[in-house]
């Protein structure tokens, strides 16, 4: 266990939580402040995707996330009174194929009280006031809630504290925005409509969209563009009736209002995520439209990227060059996101008679699609990130003949990609691959095919075992049943689902990192890379310290070792 000096978060909202718990399940107990009071119930973002879901359940909180919120699978686009497109959001690949209709304080209730659970105490009322860096540290000014001020150095300091981040402000990072002009009115009204309560509902009207969902108890959120960027700063219960009334057929009008706010959509995106010994992440790092609901999920998915390899430089275990992947994938990601984000804010709230009908046209041929529906759901999901370009992902992966078991038809995820859910069976029972993955280390999986030999997969187990070097766990997947005689970490595969879901056709071996995307494959049995992705984890050289990598840089060199 490391002393609570040696990563200082700022900022307790969902993106600071989950860092605070990464962290603290590899022994690395952060210190976490934030500026603002512990009982905040503004529900703010709501919508938890499939691969937040995902996260969320290797962290043990998703059971309870989706006990308390609604599951949406459907996105139903009406044009007026006209219907013009339902999209179908479990059409992903996912053990959770949905978007959680959750407010954002009951999301980060559960990742408070699992980072309680672990040691990890929020100090409310707390800001950072500023901060200065040395080589060794940096040290931070912070205001207690009673005035009282104190000089604190931590070794790293991560800003998760929002758009408006003293951390980026004070760090010497730079922000590049752009103002998209969108005003918006948000808020939970009460009211008596005859809408199904599982999905989301967007109107286009003249004047723009107004979206309408179910929420915990019995309210609507309501979210509507407004005609310019001067929003009212605090919008009434007449406000939303009156884009009601304009944009959709409902009847009823909102007869209770319990959360409102308003805001003009904008962008950012910081020139660096890390800088030096100071690191940003979510909002700080990058803010963007809510439309599509992205921002808390991208923000949550930083800190799942960042944590793991924090944990391993915080504790001595990898050198602080390691940190620098975590800009090199998650801010092409955050990029992306705005400018995907962008793009949809401009055309869903577009006066433009052209737009309008394209849109109209594009959503009626888009719903008749069901390819199209995969990939628009897997894209809300987050499942389409992937870490190909990254150097921290390699593999040697020839592909075979599919033998007669096969279904032939699966490649398998490609370094860099997302490991798929599998399910398999022990000797005490059935388990989810995903939960054999819980253990917050590596896992090297050794995929046996059509070997069965104890004494061969017990020499794969030990090989593989030496190469991890006690840096994570090692599996031994048969096809079919479990070997008469007991091996330790072998697991079944009997219907062969792991297997083809990993297009495996011949022994193989998959490295899955901690975040659960892989970081080594090769279709054979030579774990002598394996040791090498280790090493270079553990043994890589800080390249770029305080200098922000170029764009363009693929940095290979700097993370996998000349074999």
């Amino acid at each position: 266990m490391s002393t609570d000096n040696d990563v200082l978060i700022v900022g307790a909202g969902p993106t600071g939580l989950v860092l605070a718990i990464e962290l603290a399940r590899r022994g690395v107990v952060p210190r976490v402040i934030d500026a603002g009071p512990a009982d905040v119930r503004e529900s703010r973002a709501v919508a938890v995707v499939a691969r937040s879901l995902e996260m969320l359940d290797d962290l043990g909180v998703a059971e309870a996330a989706i006990a308390r919120g609604i599951p949406l699978r459907t996105v139903s686009f009406h044009q007026g009174a006209s219907p013009l497109a339902d999209i179908d959001l479990s059409a992903l690949d996912s053990p959770f194929p949905m978007d959680l209709c959750l407010p954002q304080w009951q999301t980060a209730g559960l990742l408070r009280e699992r980072a309680e659970e672990l040691g990890v105490t929020i100090e409310w009322g707390t800001r950072l006031a500023a901060q200065a860096t040395d080589g060794d540290g940096v040290t931070a000014e912070i205001v207690h809630g009673d005035g009282r001020v104190e000089q604190w150095t931590t070794r790293w300091l991560v800003g998760c504290d929002g758009a408006h981040s003293t951390v980026r402000r004070t760090s010497g990072f730079g922000w590049e925005t752009d103002d998209l002009r969108r005003g918006f009115i948000v808020g939970d009204v009460a009211a008596d409509w005859d809408l199904s309560r599982d999905r989301f509902h967007a109107f286009f009207g003249p004047g723009g969209v107004l979206a309408v969902f179910p929420m915990v108890g019995g309210l609507w959120r309501v979210l509507a563009n407004t005609p310019d960027d001067r929003p009212p700063a605090v919008p009434a219960l007449d406000d939303f009736a009156g884009y009601v009334d304009r944009r959709t057929p409902l009847r009823a009008r909102p007869h209770e209002l319990g959360w409102s706010s308003s805001f003009v959509a904008r962008e950012g995106l910081a020139d660096r995520f890390r800088h030096g010994r100071v690191l940003l992440a979510g909002d700080a790092a990058h803010s963007h439209s809510p439309v599509g609901g992205q921002g808390m999920n991208t923000g949550m998915q930083d800190a799942y990227n960042l944590g793991w390899k924090l944990a391993l430089v915080a504790t001595g275990l990898a050198d602080p060059a390691l940190l620098d992947s975590f800009e090199d994938e998650r801010r092409p990601v955050a990029r992306s996101v705005i400018e995907a984000t962008s793009t949809a804010t401009r055309v869903v709230t577009s006066r433009s008679l052209v737009v309008r009908r394209a849109r109209r046209h594009g959503l009626r041929f888009l719903g008749r699609l069901n390819a199209t529906q995969r990939r628009i759901a897997t894209a809300l999901g987050e499942h389409l990130v992937n870490y190909r370009d990254s150097a921290l992902v390699s593999q040697a992966w020839e592909g075979s003949r599919a033998p007669a078991w096969s279904d032939g038809t699966r490649i398998g995820p490609a370094g860099g990609e997302q490991a798929p859910d599998a399910y398999l069976e022990t000797r005490t029972g059935a388990i989810a691959l995903r939960h054999v993955y819980r253990d917050p280390g590596h896992h090297l999986v050794l995929f046996a095919a059509d070997v069965a030999d104890p004494v061969v997969l017990r020499s794969w187990a030990d090989a593989g075992r030496a190469a991890m070097g006690g840096y994570g766990r090692v599996h031994v997947v048969v096809r079919g049943h479990l070997p008469a005689e007991p091996v330790e970490g072998v697991v079944a595969d009997p219907r062969g689902e792991a297997h083809n879901r990993y297009g495996v056709r011949r022994p193989s071996l998959y490295l899955v990192r901690p975040d659960k995307y892989v970081g080594y494959r090769a279709d054979g049995i030579d774990t002598a890379p394996v040791r090498a992705y280790v090493r270079a984890l553990t043994e890589v050289r800080e390249v770029f310290r305080e200098d922000p990598p170029s764009r363009g840089r693929t940095g290979r060199a700097a993370y996998w070792p000349d074999e």
